[in-house]
């Protein structure tokens, strides 16, 4: 198959059967360099980590391996890592690193990608020069700027990105002990060996090098499943610093955190309620609010009141969120999704929209209390509870009832307010009937 026919396959290779997958996975590796089959493999990127697909090892990808943990997640259930490195920004960076290494010191190093007595001085090695090579290419790319060598406007993120790579590509040995003591990935709690193997390194990384503390705890971050975790113990880590120290990074990552919720919880602000995944906003309220908890508890554990009220503008946004993207008019869009049932594709379509409202309601009764919506949850639960229990006693009430459409509804009844309930209005329909 040419690289062309590969290309064109484009969306396709997301839909095709494993061992397919694979095998295309295999050719387009070894034609990685083409701009072309590089974009091909960034669209089936969520399908690789998917199916954990062994990739063959290359420089590049073991250039990579320190500060992997930062490119952007992939899938919604994917961490959100505190501090983001763009993938495109890694890909026009790689054949700049090539060019100030130069090919013969490059060849020198291929030994590292097997296994061998030299892998671990070779890795080494290459990782010093790799970082060597991009801090000059970072001293050269000026803000705001076009850079013509990276095909990329040089705006903050990306000229904080390269800085951070180089930075970390120069504590690559102790990052890379960090991430197998917090494997496999995401971590979901944070156990005594996990902190004594962030205290413990993480002190070597403050006597070598104390400017990279910060990046090294941020990359620790983003293996947890929840970074706000590492954040509450952190206060009391003993990573070698002086009290003035150790404060100045507790704030330092405290604003950092802080400044991801506020950027999350803008997400839905100005989408339309009729056109939101009801689900998504409802699975992002709760990370929003569990995060905010987190945080809470760590500023109140250092009794640092700094980011109260940008903690309290983000309550409030996850609030109204939460109030205009799930609660408003649902029951209105459940309820029709039962009448719209012998609709064909339109009418299968808007009932799986209406389960996904209905499971966002029920996902959201875990917060209301949270977010001082418990009043105004009960009262939709109860609206929309009721209209369907008049849909299903029309259904299933009497020989003329349309039971598909009961059962429906008694169904929706089930993902919002739980088996239970369902369970009773069933009875109570069916009984009703034989009297």
């Amino acid at each position: 198959m040419e690289m062309r026919d590969l290309v064109a396959l484009g969306d396709k290779l997301l839909d095709i059967d494993e061992p397919k997958f694979r095998q295309v996975v295999e050719l387009l590796e070894q034609m990685n360099e083409h701009p072309d089959i590089q974009r091909t493999i960034a669209a089936i990127r969520p399908r690789l980590v998917e199916l954990r697909v062994h990739r063959r090892p290359t420089l590049k990808r073991l250039f990579c391996d320190p500060f992997e943990d930062l490119f952007e997640a992939l899938g919604k259930a994917d961490p959100v890592p505190l501090s983001v490195i763009e993938r495109s920004l890694m890909n026009s960076l790689w054949p700049l690193v090539e060019a100030e290494i130069g090919k013969d010191r490059l060849r020198s190093f291929r030994p590292a990608l097997q296994d061998g007595p030299q892998r671990k001085a070779l890795t080494e090695a290459f990782w010093t020069e790799c970082g060597a090579a991009v801090a000059r290419i970072a001293e050269g790319a000026v803000a705001g700027h076009y850079s013509d060598a990276l095909e990329l406007r040089m705006n903050p993120a990306r000229m904080r990105a390269l800085t951070d790579i180089a930075t970390i590509l120069s504590i690559a040995p102790e990052v890379a002990e960090m991430k197998a003591a917090l494997s496999p990935k995401p971590v979901p709690k944070l156990h005594a060996d996990h902190v004594e193997a962030i205290q413990a390194i993480g002190r070597r990384v403050t006597r070598a090098r104390p400017e990279a503390l910060k990046i090294f705890v941020l990359i620790a971050t983003s293996r947890l499943s929840d970074p706000t975790v590492l954040l509450s113990g952190l206060w009391d880590m003993d990573l070698g610093q002086k009290s003035a120290d150790r404060a100045a990074l507790f704030m330092a990552l405290s604003g950092t955190v802080v400044a991801q919720m506020e950027d999350r919880s803008r997400a839905f602000r100005s989408a339309p309620g009729t056109g939101t995944d009801r689900m998504a906003v409802a699975d992002l309220a709760l990370d929003l609010v569990a995060s905010l908890d987190a945080t809470r508890a760590a500023m109140e554990h250092s009794r640092n009141r700094e980011f109260d009220q940008r903690l309290k503008e983000v309550r409030n946004s996850v609030h109204a969120m939460v109030k205009t993207q799930v609660l408003q008019d649902a029951d209105a869009g459940i309820v029709a999704a039962i009448g719209a049932l012998d609709g064909g594709n339109d009418g299968r379509a808007q009932l799986a929209q209406a389960e996904n409202q209905a499971r966002a309601l029920r996902k959201c009764a875990t917060i209301a209390d949270s977010l001082g919506l418990r009043g105004e949850l009960r009262e939709m639960t109860q609206k929309t509870t009721a209209s369907l229990t008049e849909k299903a006693q029309q259904a299933l009430g009497g020989p003329a009832g349309n039971a598909r459409s009961g059962y429906t509804a008694i169904r929706m009844i089930e993902l919002i307010a739980g088996p239970a309930e369902a369970n009773k209005i069933m009875d109570g329909i069916m009984n009703g009937g034989r009297r």
